[in-house]
């Protein structure tokens, strides 16, 4: 092979190997692998990803994605190919192993202009807290071990309870979200425990552009990220492509460049 084009198959070669630009690289928290579209929380003036989807690397081994509604989701998984991410209310899953009551005080709610969004592998459960009279439905489970209640409690396995939380004289009223498979599975196990292993059991998210831009920016071959502006401290958005930062709606490899002039 002559030199010019083993050169330009070895440029290309590694090109492939290394598909994103400097600041688009991985990192590690543990045994997981963050990559584009999520990004390590830190100081830097610009990040490669989707606006949200920052994670937090606590002690090196546990990876949180945080703001997420008042909850403390804990990243169990990441599939890349498939586009999701799996989490677990790490606050309520603590709360868990001291008591068999799940104790939620949050409903788990996703911003409008979210990169992120639930999928029809999930299911909700609803939890009325102390209620000053007796639910009557069939699928009421109630709850025990609710040391912060003095009226019963119960859970309820599918949709649309909320707006009965006021009839029956309930004090709270919170929807979680679980993976519907484990919700099934675990409908076998004693009811005083089978709510505090399907949380524990996380749920599943999907990911996508949040925005127009970052569409046109990722079909033009290029990466979404967010760069600090200097002045202001602000962060806006940027499509980083191979040389660095780049016009979104363009494709602006440099190893494109090189290719076209050699040939």
């Amino acid at each position: 092979m002559p030199p010019l084009l083993l050169l330009l198959a070895v440029l290309l070669l590694s090109a492939t190997a290394n598909g994103y630009p400097s600041t688009c690289t991985n990192a590690t928290c543990g045994d997981l692998t963050i990559a584009y579209p999520f990004w390590l929380n830190s100081s830097s003036a610009s990040s490669c990803g989707y606006r949200g989807l920052g994670l937090a690397c606590e002690r090196n081994t546990t990876l949180i994605l945080p703001a997420q509604s008042h909850h403390r989701c804990r990243v169990s998984s990441i599939d890349y190919d498939t586009r999701s991410v799996f989490l677990v209310d790490d606050a309520a899953a603590e709360a868990l192993n001291t008591t068999s009551c799940p104790h939620l005080h949050f409903n788990f709610t996703i911003d409008a202009g979210s990169a992120l969004h639930l999928t029809r592998s999930d299911s909700n459960i609803t939890f009325f807290y102390n209620c000053k009279k007796n639910a009557s439905w069939p699928s009421a489970v109630e709850l025990t071990g609710c040391p912060d209640y003095n009226s019963s409690s119960y859970a309820f396995t599918g949709d649309g309870y909320t707006g009965a939380a006021d009839e029956y004289g309930c004090e709270a009223a919170v929807v979680a979200p679980v993976l519907d498979s484990h919700k099934k599975a675990m409908m076998e196990a004693p009811p005083a425990s089978r709510y505090v292993e399907v949380l524990k059991g996380g749920f599943e998210l999907n990911y996508s552009p949040h925005s127009l831009e970052c569409g046109v920016c990722e079909r033009s071959g290029g990466w979404c990220g967010n760069r600090r502006n200097q002045w202001n401290g602000g962060a806006g958005f940027t499509c980083f492509c191979d040389g660095g930062p780049c016009a979104s709606g363009t494709y602006d490899f440099s190893i494109r460049s090189l290719v076209i002039t050699l040939l």
